[in-house]
């Protein structure tokens, strides 16, 4: 079962709002991305809250670094990282924004939010073809 596949069981068993208090919780794990390396050439464009990415690569296998200044946004964060991290290179490249839908996330955001959960996938998914 892939990551996603995971991420999208767990929170098919939660309405709304649980699905919410879930992704706060999430963001309460400390970021993978140290604090000097929050600089602007590793923000995301397109997002209301401020995102870092970074991606390493290690043995083949991505690694997606992150942070970010809200915790709904840091919680989601978390799991589209999550999901690229620990994969082959091969693997993430194939990830799509639609492969995301599953999670049922993007319905809980406003219009302006899914543009910047689709800029975050944009943003790793380019990171990653970079490699």
């Amino acid at each position: 079962m892939s990551k996603i596949e995971k991420y999208a069981e767990d929170f098919s068993w939660l309405d709304d709002d649980e699905r919410l208090m879930h992704l706060i919780d999430l963001a309460k794990r400390e970021t993978s991305l140290p604090g000097e390396l929050r600089t602007d050439d590793r923000l995301v464009n397109g997002c209301m809250s401020q995102i870092w990415i970074d991606i390493g690569l290690q043995d083949q296998v991505v690694n997606v670094y992150y942070d970010s200044d809200a915790m709904i946004t840091k919680g989601i964060t978390s799991v589209v990282a999550d999901c690229f991290s620990g994969i082959t290179v091969n693997e993430a490249k194939a990830l799509t924004k639609e492969d995301f839908e599953k999670l049922g996330i993007k319905q809980l955001l406003s219009a302006q939010r899914r543009n910047g959960l689709g800029s975050l996938i944009d943003t790793i998914s380019k990171k990653v073809h970079r490699l």
